[in-house]
């Protein structure tokens, strides 16, 4: 008896582990990817269905005897998906199925700093970690030596291998090398550590490797010829330029999972799921359980059919609830990008709403992933609307979006003939109080797609000229 209670804890120990492995999964997926999954689920589990074909064979399940499904509830209303006015945060409105196209895909240096950014590291040395990702060319390498970046950002050359070594493991991993084979080393040492034949090849033989040009690499190295076409497949793996993907990416299709308002002082938060399928237990299913001329086998493989869909639409329930959760406390926060637009975001950090919310980071940070907002400015991904806090002298909520608006405020207001350099902003950043790298002034310039200001001038004095021609032709009839 000892042992078969055993196999039930343990049984029960694996449902409960595959329905939490299910739950973190779902809560971290796009709407378009769940879309997928759910209809795949209504395929391949004959026990779920969807409102669209739901008949009189869709029972109260109040008479399931509980003793026949682990866990059953005494409702039916547990085991529907079913959102109505719940699925508003705070009040109700016209909800709308919506697909926008984001054109613009997140950057490399973009998805490298997401990461960092859940890093726990001192502030000079995050401050440092941000300066090394913004300074990787496209392809994801790093385009200036120890010596110029030590120049640069101050601090030891070992504190920026250190850095280094972190960007290294990042996805995609193999950015901040400063070579094709540098970075491959650094994949192979990743995902083959134990692999020394391979590291050697890469180190002294690539050229060679990419020739086809196994007899002599196998000569070299005293092995056979069919052991170096082994690591040629291992290298077919790895990527030679780990960043080249983000700037090639087309055009990203996604569907908002709120829309978000603020009326009045108030946050109103409405979960776009219009296009969710509704779905149910087919109570048939349920009535063949209490047959006893059902075979065991038959039994066994319904009995876990109706868990898998009990567990699914628990799971579906609790990742809405949760995304619900997570955006009124992100919007929240962010009141005033709600009411005045981008340049107004407040310092956001996931340890913030963790505070809020009694959440787990790691739950915040899934319930995050891949999830977009509709507000009255645009669609923006959640990660948007967590920003760094600035270090400034006033001690004040200075963030990177923030100091973003201020820039743009403050070329707009440039001298068309002698616009500002980046090193005039960075000192009127600096008599404003705000402490930031050079560095990081162009990359927020790139990023706002603002030419550098010799450009600036360029084009001011092409537009110029072309007024004064138009003129001059004017004048003439």
């Amino acid at each position: 008896m000892a042992f078969l209670k055993l196999d039930v804890v343990q049984t029960q120990r694996l449902r409960l582990t595959q329905s939490l492995r299910q739950s973190l999964d779902l809560l971290q997926i796009p709407a378009l990817e769940l879309e997928e999954i759910l209809l795949q689920e209504l395929e391949e589990n004959p026990v779920l269905e969807c409102d669209d074909v739901r008949d009189e064979g869709f029972e109260s399940l109040d008479t399931v005897a509980k003793e026949e499904i682990e866990g059953t509830v005494s409702s039916k209303e547990e085991y529907t998906v079913e959102y109505e006015s719940e699925n508003t945060a705070t009040g109700d409105y016209d909800k709308k199925n919506v697909m926008e196209i984001v054109s613009q895909a997140e950057t490399l240096q973009e998805h490298l700093l997401s990461q960092a950014r859940m890093l726990s590291l001192p502030h000079d040395e995050m401050t440092m970690l941000e300066e090394l990702i913004t300074s990787l060319d496209d392809n994801g390498f790093l385009p200036v030596s120890i010596e110029d970046l030590q120049k640069e950002l101050g601090g030891d050359s070992s504190k920026i291998e250190k850095l280094l070594a972190i960007i290294h493991t990042l996805d995609p991993v193999g950015c901040g090398a400063y070579t094709v084979t540098d970075s491959l080393r650094i994949q192979a040492q990743y995902f083959y550590p134990d692999d020394v034949l391979l590291q050697q090849i890469i180190k002294d033989y690539l050229p060679h490797i990419q020739r086809y040009e196994y007899d002599k690499v196998a000569k070299q190295l005293n092995i056979s010829k069919d052991a170096v076409k082994e690591k040629a497949v291992l290298l077919t793996n790895l990527t030679p330029y780990p960043g080249a993907h983000f700037f090639t990416r087309k055009p990203l299709y996604v569907r908002p999972d709120i829309e978000v308002q603020l009326v009045g002082d108030e946050v109103v938060i409405n979960l776009l799921d219009d296009w969710m399928p509704k779905l149910y237990i087919n109570a048939r299913y349920i009535e063949m359980l209490k047959q006893k001329k059902v075979d065991e086998k038959t039994r066994e493989f319904i009995h876990d059919k109706v868990n898998a869909a009990k567990n699914l639409i628990n799971n579906i329930s609790r990742r809405n609830e949760t995304l619900l959760l997570v955006a009124y406390a992100i919007m929240n926060r962010q009141k005033e990008f709600l009411q005045k637009g981008p340049g107004y975001l407040k310092p956001l950090i996931y340890a913030d709403l963790e505070s809020d919310l009694g959440f787990h980071e790691s739950t915040i940070a899934r319930a995050v992933a891949n999830k977009y907002a509709q507000t009255r400015w645009g669609v923006f991904e959640f990660k948007y609307f967590f920003v760094k806090k600035i270090q400034s002298v006033h001690n004040d909520d200075t963030s990177s979006d923030t100091i973003m608006k201020r820039m743009k405020e403050l070329i707009n207001g440039e001298s068309k003939q002698n616009p500002l350099s980046d090193e005039e902003i960075l000192d009127i950043l600096k008599a404003e109080g705000i402490r930031i790298a050079r560095r990081t002034i162009a990359k927020y310039r790139d990023m706002l797609s603002i030419p550098a200001s010799h450009i600036r001038k360029k084009l001011y004095l092409m537009k110029h000229e072309g007024d004064h021609e138009s003129n001059n032709y004017r004048q003439k009839f």
